[in-house]
């Protein structure tokens, strides 16, 4: 009988906590004020130090490679370390960016490089545009010539155009996740002929 007079209690403070909890929740995940088209872009071009982890793919006709992907971007700095894994954990590429010289090690050896881009792909046969990359994975042009098309119902970016190195790119944003009062993309792909580059970002660091 004591057991049964407790339990009544018992159930009472667990629903306090979990009305507590619940309540928490709902206070960290109260709606964001939506922000304009020009003052996000405001916004965003002013974050300069960054974090990812999430996979990443390169899909072609007749390949397919994806690794596990880690960015940490400084801009104010200028540095940057990019490093791809496999799914076992084994080392494909760490890149290291200091002053704007760029350090990649692969198969145990290292490279040096200030052309990022064409260093990666000499050494992989894969196309990283880590330059334009960087500034369209927040959503924002590479160059004053590139197109963004809006969604019209969140106000967020769906699709990107943009000119890089002499060949057109198209961006497609799936999926935002709410990261500090701004929502970032949390899904995109990225397409330059017969090559797409798929992104899904599993944490973002600001």
């Amino acid at each position: 009988m004591v057991m049964t007079k407790k339990l009544p209690l018992l159930f009472g403070i667990i629903f306090l906590l979990y009305g507590c909890t619940a309540n928490k929740a709902l206070q960290q995940d109260h709606p964001i004020e939506p922000l304009s088209k020009e003052a996000r872009i405001e916004k965003l071009s002013q974050l300069k130090q960054w974090q990812i982890k999430g996979k990443i793919a390169f899909i072609q006709k007749n390949k397919r490679e994806s690794a596990s992907l880690f960015w940490l971007f400084d801009q104010l700095n200028k540095n940057q370390t990019l490093k791809l894994t496999t799914y076992l954990g084994i080392n494909v590429l760490t890149l290291n960016t200091i002053d704007g010289v760029h350090l990649v090690e692969t198969d145990g050896e290292s490279y040096q490089s200030d052309d990022l881009t064409q260093l990666i792909y000499s050494l992989t046969g894969l196309t990283l545009p880590t330059e334009a990359l960087q500034l369209w994975i927040k959503g924002l042009r590479y160059s004053t010539t590139d197109k963004i098309t809006f969604d019209k119902k969140s106000g967020l970016p769906s699709m990107l155009t943009s000119y890089y190195q002499g060949n057109t790119w198209q961006i497609n944003y799936k999926k935002y996740q709410r990261v500090n009062n701004v929502k970032l993309a949390h899904s995109l792909s990225i397409k330059q002929n017969d090559l797409t580059i798929k992104i899904m970002i599993n944490q973002w660091k600001l």
